[in-house]
């Protein structure tokens, strides 16, 4: 069986939208010492787009183990891009970003459960298969035996159909994000290709057990 997935173009599409707060939002001065609104824009956003550069790294190596069918690399790279995503929910958003930080945070919930339930789905599907595998070998020193166990791939596809629901609720948190960001900025929505090159990673067309 074959299973894909929609490419993953980008975690958080933040870069231009950074860069446009930093020139377009006004800051309305300071002492010196306290930091502006607009210095807070400005870092708030910068936070976000160093840790979805992060988390790319680690949705590469998850992609990497699909491709492989490495179960334990999968847990390994899942868990570690999860704990790095979920940095953006505990950060503080200043108060003309909130609403931002709200979508960034949705998009997040449900990027990190989708690799959760990947992982958890891929595992019940292993499982099957080894149990399969382990009763035909049985089967081959006796006689009467039950039949060797099937491969649930129906319920996998199923799985994986839900998960990609869910990967795209994520996605269009992200997207509704940007476009809040961008709006605020006076500007347009950055660029896929120009925003994001840093937080590409893709879940290919990847060979599921047999």
């Amino acid at each position: 069986m074959n299973m894909s997935m929609k490419r993953i173009s980008r975690v958080v599409a933040c870069t231009a939208a950074a860069a446009l707060l930093s020139f377009a939002l006004v800051s309305c001065g300071g002492d010196g010492q306290q930091k502006s609104p607009a210095q807070l824009n400005r870092e708030y956003m910068a936070s976000v787009n160093t840790i979805s550069a992060e988390a790319a790294d680690s949705l590469s190596s998850f992609n990497a183990a699909v491709s492989e069918g490495d179960l334990a690399a999968m847990r390994l790279s899942a868990s570690d891009a999860a704990k790095k995503l979920e940095k953006i929910s505990d950060m503080t958003a200043p108060e003309p970003l909130a609403q931002v930080h709200e979508e960034y945070k949705a998009g997040v919930n449900d990027l990190t459960a989708a690799l959760s339930e990947y992982v958890e789905a891929y595992a019940a599907l292993q499982s099957s298969a080894d149990a399969a595998a382990s009763k035909s070998v049985t089967q081959t020193s006796g006689k009467n035996q039950a039949p060797a166990p099937s491969i649930d791939t129906e319920t996998f596809a199923s799985q994986v159909a839900n998960i990609q629901a869910r990967y795209d609720s994520g996605m269009a948190h992200l997207s509704k994000a940007d476009s809040m960001v961008a709006e605020l900025a006076g500007g347009e929505a950055p660029a896929e290709d120009d925003a994001a090159a840093q937080a590409d990673a893709s879940w290919e067309e990847q060979p599921a057990q047999e």
